[in-house]
């Protein structure tokens, strides 16, 4: 693993959201606040008694069943991945994420309304510097038919195979290699989605409380309920989840081909990468 450096990024003003859990069904609000340099990307329960933190990290995630959750014996954060990815997209190493209940809110099931609010609280460099790294041998994982390699590469490329045995999906694929202007128009934008037949079982473990046309693309055995935004919103959808997960590690530099994973595979690839940094 070749480490280089950056100069850490927060955001000069607070800022605020509110909106649904996509999962949890509950109102939530959130206030991003500037933070110290390494600080860290940190998660700050204020509706629990002695408002405890959690920092977005690797170490720190303990559920990946449909979303991206971090937390202890104290706190709980779910479905982070979304507002994570619009983190990667600025580079923002320090903020505090105040937050009035256990899940980032769905927004419209995609990351740009968080890029629409990051755009507004102004970006600032700090003076000290963050570590990125880049691969210098593969790194791979495979489980059943799902895969991941990473690839020794200057820049951030992104290839993703989504294969689905369903006649409104089928198979997409999408290369893409991150710039940040164009990741903020073509892939922040792609929304999550479900199938009408999951609903009922989803909602029985506790699942998608929150989920409407409103923040999710709704696929029925013949049809898609909502207009998407891109043909290929699926796989754009799957590189933007993906990328979210990825920044639990920081900055990374790679050539990342994945081939029908989700937010465990993309675990289990951290944790393959993190020990590659050692």
């Amino acid at each position: 693993m070749i480490v280089k450096k950056r100069f850490q990024n927060t955001i000069k003003r607070e800022a605020v959201f509110n909106g649904v859990g996509l999962h949890s069904g509950q109102q939530i609000n959130i206030r991003l606040k500037p933070a110290e340099p390494n600080s860290g990307i940190i998660f700050k329960r204020v509706d629990l008694k002695d408002k405890p933190e959690i920092k977005a990290s690797i170490g720190n995630v303990i559920s990946t069943d449909r979303s991206t959750s971090v937390g202890n014996k104290k706190i709980k954060v779910q479905t982070i991945e979304h507002l994570m990815a619009a983190l990667m997209t600025y580079q923002i190493d320090n903020i505090v994420i105040e937050i009035n209940g256990d899940e980032i809110p769905a927004a419209d099931g995609s990351a740009k309304p968080f890029n629409d609010l990051l755009a507004k609280t102004k970006i600032i460099k700090q003076g000290d510097k963050t570590e990125i790294f880049t691969v210098d041998q593969v790194i791979s994982y495979q489980s059943k038919d799902k895969y991941l390699f990473i690839l020794p590469s200057n820049q951030l490329k992104l290839s993703y195979l989504l294969d689905y045995d369903h006649p409104m999906i089928g198979v997409q694929y999408l290369s893409y290699q991150f710039e940040k202007n164009s990741f903020i128009k073509n892939i922040l934008p792609a929304r999550t989605f479900g199938f009408e037949e999951e609903i009922k079982n989803l909602k029985s473990q506790g699942l998608a409380l929150g989920g409407s046309l409103d923040n999710a693309v709704l696929i029925k055995d013949d049809s898609i309920v909502n207009e998407l935004r891109f043909k290929d919103e699926f796989v754009r959808h799957k590189i933007l989840d993906l990328i979210g997960d990825l920044y639990l590690i920081g900055s990374i530099r790679a050539e990342i081909l994945a081939v029908k994973t989700g937010h465990h595979d993309n675990y289990n690839i951290n944790r393959l990468i993190k020990k590659n940094i050692g």
